[in-house]
């Protein structure tokens, strides 16, 4: 268990920090601080506006975070690029001389830049690059999954539709269920959390379904109930490939589509129109059915993201879904996963 110290600089907010919201809400470590100055003062829930991180403080440097005894500091953003600022060096320098553990989920490898390894050295500390692929090469096999265990993949309709959330809720709910289940990370906030799982956007693409039928396989092995965080998107312009490996890699038996409430292009693309919902919902289906036709793997609910709509309009659009799709639909975090825990277990059971 650490005591983690998480550098938000400028951007700690719901969208541009999702590797430091997702820590502060699922990880078991302790998160003792957020470093980011233009909010410092606050807390993590006066400065998100939610009922999460309550007396957590956020403070403006690295400094000012050593008091509260951290062993860690985790960098909580993804800058554009995945680089790191010239402007955040002074700050991991400072927490590996205070003697503290640095974990990135950056492109850019901490380890193999020569000052801060160095530094890391002198002082006995590691630099952990989340997404540092593992040097282990291995090309799909397209082996069955172990009979009686369950795999489900999050799909979505863009990037940050709630995939990781929405696995994690499911993986949350079932295990209360008293069901033998367990997440599946594939990027790196995913690992952060759990401890495991591959940062499959740094595979090479030629091992990447490999990879992942591997780790499936694996978990399939232990758990009855695996649930696998989802990547990208099938009709995503620049992150179909990664969408693509990990639809054959996992073969799931059945999917849980992403989705954000009233949008209509790709984030980021605004020439790039989302097909409909039955569409893309289809879409997903026929790309992981062309290798496991036999098992007829379905989308068997919809998680929705509607944190940009009041409750009223949020129960009317997972209506207006349910009605459009014939798909249970909610929005896990304000509403709870059990729907979609039981669409789950109905699919398995009939």
């Amino acid at each position: 268990m650490s005591r983690i110290v998480i550098l938000a600089e400028g951007s700690f907010q719901f969208h541009a920090a999702k590797t430091a919201v997702g820590v502060i809400r699922y990880s078991k470590d302790t998160v003792v601080a957020v470093i980011d100055s233009t909010k410092a003062g606050q807390d993590v829930a006066q400065a998100l506006q939610t009922n999460f991180g309550i007396g957590i403080p956020i403070v403006r440097d690295i400094r000012e975070a050593l008091p509260y005894q951290p062993d860690t500091l985790l960098i909580g953003i993804a800058p554009r690029g995945g680089n790191l600022p010239a402007a955040w060096r002074w700050q991991l320098l400072t927490a590996i001389e205070a003697g503290m553990n640095i974990v990135s989920g950056l492109h850019f490898f901490l380890s193999d830049d020569e000052e801060l390894r160095q530094a890391a050295e002198k002082h006995g500390v590691m630099l952990y690059d989340v997404r540092r692929p593992p040097e282990k090469k291995v090309v799909a096999n397209y082996t069955p999954h172990r009979a009686g265990s369950h795999t489900i993949l999050a799909v979505g309709s863009d990037c940050s539709t709630g995939k990781m959330t929405t696995m994690l809720e499911l993986e949350q709910t079932a295990r209360q269920r008293g069901l033998n289940s367990a997440f599946v990370a594939t990027g790196q906030t995913g690992i952060m959390i759990s401890g495991n799982g591959l940062p499959i956007d740094h595979i090479i693409c030629d091992f990447l379904a490999g990879m992942v039928e591997e780790m499936v396989l694996d978990f399939c092995e232990k758990y009855d109930w695996v649930f696998v965080e989802g990547q990208g998107a099938l009709n995503h312009p620049g992150y179909s490939p990664v969408t693509l490996g990990l639809l054959h890699g996992t073969l799931p038996d059945a999917m849980i589509f992403c989705h954000i409430a009233g949008a209509t292009t790709i984030d980021g693309y605004q020439h790039c129109p989302l097909p409909s919902l039955p569409e893309m919902i289809r879409m997903n289906e026929d790309a992981v059915n062309w290798l496991h036709p036999h098992h007829n793997s379905k989308v068997v609910g919809i998680s929705l993201l509607t944190h940009h709509l009041s409750e009223a309009e949020a129960h009317a659009e997972i209506q207006r879904i349910e009605q459009e799709t014939g798909l249970p639909t909610v929005d896990v975090l304000r509403f709870g996963a059990d729907p979609l825990v039981d669409a789950i277990q109905r699919y398995f059971n009939a």
